[in-house]
């Protein structure tokens, strides 16, 4: 897998030549090249979320092409980096009428703007692109909010199940056989998991204690829970579905098959950092430990996501999206058309490593590197994102709050999440007036 994906800008203008009179005023000269250069250019602008070096070369070339092969059209770029930096950059040029025309940003972002009128919907669009039948359905609908499209999904985040060969061998178990179920899982995990005395010092299974709810979600999915009633503004993690995928990672936690972590930070998180035997995590994970132990070339597994009742996976997506602010939407949605296009797709994938998105490249993708790939593919198919409510932020604070206190043992798992449930409910009025 290669580097994590991320973009850059670039574009040469194509300017009409101006005929100038000779018995005109400098004025007037001035003025005729300004409206010479308007009447055969345009300017799209395009921003994306991050800064990583390799997607900025990605994007200096799939802007030149476009450019090239639209005469008399510039892309206008800018990189922001994710969180407060590129919302502090929107908010203040969607107050000044200056939002890009595209944006290139993550799921998180997809309630709150379609909500606020920011987000052109793509419906109208996507009606005639013949290709849109060829995006994977799960694609399509992250992208999908109150029944209207207006994001395309083309860089998927999602959770593939790793395992450590050696340590499985080590364990008894087969190194080719990973868990399938719940069962399985917490079977293996006990019999991985190494102590000294009461500290557990290699995870049978890497459970997030803190900032945990992507983990979690996953459970709660897999075990046909739903987090919220979107309609409604509902919480739904406190029904028996949630509160049983709950209470199986509490009693994990509390037998020792954990080390206390947050996944979110890069030195605590146990897969990469060769402190887990088993666990959900990116494909990045798996790059990064065996970039660092080159020793186990070939002793990591990865697969795609485990069954309860269902088949399911935490997956993130990073979308393109047309501003309701932009003056050249039909211009915006041929350069989203000309990133989803088969061809570049493909090339992404070459470049960057990220997972394809279209059915017809399924069997090409997986024949590139068939484990990997195909457990990729899978969890993409059957996975799902952040929950799409403008309150998302606030309402997985309170769930990772209480699952950790349930973690610690100051909560049972019911309590953690009915208390998650009413916190939540309680404070939705101010969320959602805001």
């Amino acid at each position: 897998m290669r580097k994590q994906w991320v973009a850059g800008g670039l574009g040469a203008v194509l300017l009409t030549s101006i005929v100038l009179s000779g018995c005109s005023s400098n004025t007037e000269q001035l003025n005729e090249k300004s409206d010479g250069a308007a009447k055969g250019s345009k300017t799209l602008t395009f921003w994306r979320a991050g800064t990583d070096p390799a997607e900025n070369a990605y994007w200096k070339r799939v802007m030149g092409e476009f450019e090239g092969s639209h005469p008399g059209v510039k892309v206008s770029y800018s990189e922001v980096p994710f969180g407060t930096d590129m919302e502090t950059k929107l908010n203040a040029a969607y107050a000044s009428g200056t939002s890009p025309d595209v944006l290139s940003y993550t799921l998180a972002s997809l309630a709150q703007r379609a909500n606020l009128g920011q987000y052109e919907s793509l419906d109208a669009y996507a009606s005639k692109w013949a290709d849109k039948s060829d995006m994977m359905e799960s694609v399509v609908d992250t992208g999908t909010y109150k029944g209207k499209l207006y994001g395309i999904g083309f860089i998927p985040d999602p959770r593939v199940l790793l395992w450590r060969k050696d340590l499985f061998k080590a364990a008894g178990l087969d190194p080719e056989k990973p868990p399938a179920n719940w069962d399985e899982l917490k079977q293996y995990a006990e019999k991985l998991t190494k102590k000294d005395g009461a500290t557990t010092t290699m995870a049978g299974f890497a459970i997030p204690t803190a900032t945990g709810w992507t983990l979690w979600q996953s459970f709660v999915l897999q075990n046909n829970g739903k987090i919220i009633d979107q309609d409604k503004n509902t919480p739904l993690f406190d029904s028996p579905e949630s509160i049983e995928a709950t209470q199986y990672l509490v009693d994990m936690v509390k037998q020792g098959i954990t080390i206390p972590n947050d996944s979110t930070k890069s030195n605590e998180n146990l897969f990469p950092n060769g402190k887990a035997a088993i666990a959900y995590d990116s494909p990045a994970a798996f790059t990064s430990l065996q970039k660092d132990h080159p020793e186990l070339k070939g002793q990591i597994g990865v697969a795609g996501p485990i069954t309860r009742k269902t088949k399911a996976t935490f997956a993130g997506m990073r979308l393109l999206f047309m501003s309701s602010q932009s003056k050249n939407k039909d211009l915006a949605f041929e350069f989203m058309q000309t990133v989803m296009a088969k061809e570049e797709t493909w090339k992404r994938y070459k470049e960057l490593g990220t997972p394809v998105v279209r059915k017809s490249l399924k069997d090409d993708y997986i024949k590139e590197n068939p484990e990997m790939n195909g457990a990729i593919f899978d969890a993409v198919t059957y996975g799902q994102g952040a929950a799409k409510v403008t309150y998302s932020s606030k309402m997985y604070e309170f769930i990772s709050m209480n699952l950790e206190e349930a973690y610690y043992g100051k909560k049972t798992a019911a309590q953690a999440m009915k208390d998650a449930a009413e916190q939540l409910t309680k404070e939705l009025p101010n969320l959602i007036a805001k």
